[in-house]
């Protein structure tokens, strides 16, 4: 590993000293000092070697709010970067508002309202320059201004600054218990000479600057029946206008949403012009569609799901663009069959046309694919089957994909190991068949955990009639807590890609007196991850936990969530008592005898409530609901309700003759393939049993030599979620068969009239 820059060093002495300052300071705060360290090769060339420092602080200040600050410098291949580096005060009571002020990074949402179509999406703003926002009650505005940031490294965050500066305002308000209106004034200007010299950012169009005016509104028609509608407005300048292009200034999202027991239904045309949102290192707009997906749920257990879609682009009719026109129809349904088996069954169909201008000809293509999985648990293990098949049709080329695959999770106490193996097979000029294997495992205690994943093997889905793919990943990490304050971080990642010419095509090449080498492409890549980091609490930090958290519920805007978690039984659910929730993935509290739970001084806003799944008591299994999302209002109680499933157990004894040993005989539970070994004393166990009718019974074939049951056929056990069966007793003898006793003279000859002797 390089060792690490003097000058980050001192900038770590520098952030330590800042945190001894501010914990001299009275009230609460926290604060965490880091330092991490990437490294990535291709070959034997270094790619990419980061080493940075994390020092991040927060104090909750008296009638004032939160203060907190970030700064992340680091050293990448010899030049100075920065990641997440803001100073931001939160919670301000100013002016009869709430406000929040920052300036360096920030991130605001790319749509005003929660959009709740699964087909569109806008990814949020970055930037670097200055931020502000005031909320009170049902009311938030606010204001930013800055140059467009991205971040450029997977592990250690770099932001790097783009050609594009952001300017905007927005409003966010609820008017009376069924509307929800927003409005955004936007403002885009790009530096297109800088622009230019960054080929690794690829510009919609050549925007010199455009502006927008957006009006998003959520509309509540009756009960579960909502209108969602998005209006906007644009006005471009472009550097060189293109002759013969339309201006386009209108995009418009509509549609319903129905969300009942029953069914769910969402629906809308898309129309976006290239001028939607025109975010450098993103690509959003240009396209125009109607969309429609809809679930039923006409039994417990049956769910069946279809959507459809029809778009195109360049709306603008420009004749020198590409012309690109999708549709695409899929269905599929999920069962939960006899024998805790669940089915899962989908069918997609994808076409596409291309036109490379209004002069070119349509090249046509049509996708289908088709797969199931079938899922089972047995005990401690989770098989999944999967098909699946692909078929693509088009002028260029015509090729069909079958795929088996068959995996297993295995998971006891702390430790999870899985597999799988996939056969593949492609269909096209060159048929081939090839296997993928790939692996994980995990294990975890309280303060340390490591993970491993692998994959290898001739990947089917990246072949083609010339050349053919092999992979092999793999990836180890692990993490460590030392104390109450020290985490250490480690994670390598290695990857193999070697693509092959095909046999085939060799022998074709080289008949034609032209040497080929057998390997076109070979990629050896690896990387490393540290990271090591210090926290620091101070005042009643320590006692608050999480300190954002605290901080927002000291405001009056605040609301509360609560809800119960219930047991799940045969003869009616019951509250299920000592469960964790959690809320934002802060601190679980547990439900009590009723089996609530309640988080009070929620701040406002979307929240999501989950079940604790890591530290769900061990006799729980989690039920059909694990989590939900929950939108807090000030003042209000917001509601979330999940349902766990109680395991029980069995235990028992085998006896038998004193010198007999015990624990080589083999106990089983019906229906199922588990098994078990009595211990020495002959005590057996049976764990994490779901409600049911059991059978257990003595594997008779393990049993030593003229052993005799007294219990041939098994104990019948009815378990019952919260009820403690009897212990089960089977016992055996040694029985020899008798043998019986003659009589005979001295000569050898049975003697006559003599009846034989029994053995006593």
């Amino acid at each position: 590993m390089p060792r690490l820059p003097s000058s980050v060093c001192r900038l770590a002495l520098c952030g330590l000293g800042v945190c001894g300052l501010l914990s001299a300071q009275d009230g609460a705060g926290q604060a965490e000092v880091g330092f991490q360290q990437y490294y990535l090769s291709v070959g034997a060339q270094a790619v990419v070697n980061i080493s940075g420092l994390t020092l991040n602080s927060a104090e909750l200040i008296p009638n004032v709010g939160l203060l907190s600050a970030s700064f992340a410098p680091a050293v990448s291949s010899g030049q100075f970067r920065t990641g997440e580096d803001f100073l931001r005060l939160k919670g301000l009571p100013w002016k009869g508002e709430y406000w929040t002020f920052g300036v360096g990074d920030f991130h605001l949402p790319g749509q005003l309202l929660a959009v709740p179509f699964s087909n569109v999406f806008v990814t949020e703003i970055n930037a670097r320059g200055l931020w502000a926002e005031a909320t009170h009650g049902k009311r938030t505005f606010g204001f930013f201004y800055g140059d467009g940031t991205i971040s450029n490294t997977p592990k250690v965050v770099l932001r790097l600054s783009v050609p594009q500066t952001l300017l905007g305002f927005y409003l966010r308000q609820q008017l009376g218990d069924r509307l929800v209106l927003g409005v955004r004034l936007m403002q885009f200007s790009n530096d297109l000479v800088a622009l230019q010299k960054l080929s690794n950012i690829l510009p919609q169009t050549n925007l010199k600057s455009a502006t927008t005016l957006t009006l998003d509104s959520m509309y509540t028609l009756a009960g579960p029946l909502k209108l969602y509608s998005e209006a906007v407005w644009s006005v471009a300048r472009e550097e060189v206008p293109q002759p013969g292009a339309r201006d386009v200034p209108v995009s418009v999202v509509e549609g319903p949403i129905l969300d009942t027991n029953l069914v769910t239904l969402r629906a809308n045309y898309v129309f976006q012009s290239a001028a939607y949102f025109p975010l450098l290192g993103t690509y959003f707009g240009d396209r125009a569609g109607p969309f429609a997906e809809v679930t039923i749920r006409p039994a417990r257990g049956l769910q069946i799901y279809g959507s459809v879609s029809q778009y195109r682009n360049n709306v603008a009719d420009d004749p020198t663009l590409a012309t690109f026109r999708s549709s695409s129809e899929s269905a599929g349904g999920s069962i939960r069959l006899p024998a805790e088996l669940s089915l899962n069954a989908q069918v997609a169909i994808i076409g596409l046309s291309t036109q490379m201008n209004d002069a070119s000809a349509w090249t046509r293509s049509r996708n289908q694919q088709e797969s199931a999985n079938l899922t089972r648990r047995f005990g401690r293990h989770n098989i999944r089957l999967t098909a699946l098949e692909f078929r693509q049709i088009s002028t260029l080329s015509t090729q069909n994909q079958i795929s088996g695959e068959i995996n297993d999770s295995f998971h006891i106490r702390r430790l999870t190991v899985g597999g799988g193996v996939r056969i593949q097979r492609l269909e096209t000029l060159q048929s081939r068949t090839t296997l993928f294997y790939r692996g994980s495992a995990q294990f975890s205690t309280r303060r340390f955990s490591a993970y491993a994943n692998f994959e290898i093997g001739n990947d089917q889905q990246n072949k083609t009639l010339f050349a053919t793919n092999s992979v092999s990943t793999t990836v180890v990490g692990a993490s460590m807590t030392l104390g109450k304050n020290w985490e250490i971080h480690g994670e390598a990642y290695r990857n193999n890609l070697v693509a092959e010419l095909n046999p085939q095509s060799i022998f074709v090449l080289e008949g034609q007196g032209v040497f080929i080498p057998g390997t076109l492409a070979g990629l050896n890549q690896w990387s490393m991850y540290l990271r090591v980091s210090r926290k620091f609490q101070w005042g009643k930090a320590s006692e608050l936990g999480d300190l954002n958290r605290y901080s927002n519920g000291q405001a009056a805007l605040k609301g509360s969530v609560e809800g119960f978690v219930m047991e799940r039984r045969s003869g009616g659910d019951i509250p299920a008592e000592g469960v964790p929730v959690i809320l934002d993935r802060g601190i679980p509290v547990a439900t009590d005898a009723e089996g609530r739970f309640r988080f009070v001084g929620v701040a406002e806003g979307a929240h999501k409530v989950e079940l604790a799944l890591r530290e769900l008591p061990t006799d729980f299994d989690p039920g059909a609901v694990t989590e939900s999302s929950v939108l807090v209002s000030s003042g209000k109680l917001s509601r979330a309700d999940f349902d766990v499933i109680r395991l029980t157990s069995i235990q028992g004894t085998l006896s038998g003759p004193k010198d007999v040993p015990l624990d080589n005989i083999v106990i089983r539970i019906l229906p199922g393939e588990r098994y078990t070994t009595p211990d020495l004393e002959g005590n057996f166990f049976f764990y994490d049993l779901r409600e049911g009718e059991y059978v257990i019974a003595v594997d008779q074939t393990t049993l030593p030599e003229f052993a005799v049951l007294s219990q041939p056929d098994g104990i019948a056990a009815r378990m019952r979620a919260g009820e403690t069966s009897e212990p089960l007793a089977f016992s055996f003898q040694v029985v020899p068969p008798a043998k019986p006793v003659r009589r005979v003279l001295g000569d050898g000859t049975p003697a006559k009239g003599i009846p034989p002797i029994s053995p006593p």
